[in-house]
């Protein structure tokens, strides 16, 4: 009986290989994002303090004219984050669908490669019983 050797055995490597390079994408995206989430969650934090801080005592003008630069600066360092988030959700996104597609194909693939493995089956058990039939037949025909 010879072997089952499938048709698109190299498209489905290929393809499984991609699939593995996009999960490798949207690891890294999903990584990228997490680390985003948590930087912009600080710099949330640090301004809420930031505008809630008040000191015990005078402030100088100096004083309040620093408060007012920090405030400021984490504000644009927030939006900056903001921003970046809004990006990486995108690529997030798109890395999911990329990592989808991917599995839908190496899935049509294996389909295909089971209904040509059970048509190989089908075909091997059909050659048997022809041989079997040719055996049982040359038997009776000899006695």
């Amino acid at each position: 009986m010879r072997r089952f050797r499938f048709r698109f055995e190299a498209v489905q490597k290929q393809r499984s290989a991609l699939l593995d390079e996009a999960r490798g994408v949207l690891a890294e995206v999903m990584g990228r994002h997490t680390l985003a989430e948590r930087l912009l969650a600080e710099r949330r934090q640090e301004l809420n303090e930031a505008l809630e801080r008040t000191d015990d005592g005078p402030i100088t003008p100096g004083q309040e004219m620093l408060r007012q630069r920090h405030v400021f600066t984490v504000r644009e360092e927030v939006r900056r984050r903001e921003y970046q988030m809004t990006q990486l959700e995108e690529r997030l996104e798109a890395a999911r669908v990329a990592v989808s597609e991917a599995h839908r194909e190496v899935k049509a693939l294996e389909i295909i490669e089971e209904r040509d493995r059970e048509a190989w089956v089908l075909e091997n058990k059909r050659e048997e019983q022809k041989i079997n039939d040719d055996l049982i037949g040359s038997r009776h025909g000899r006695s």
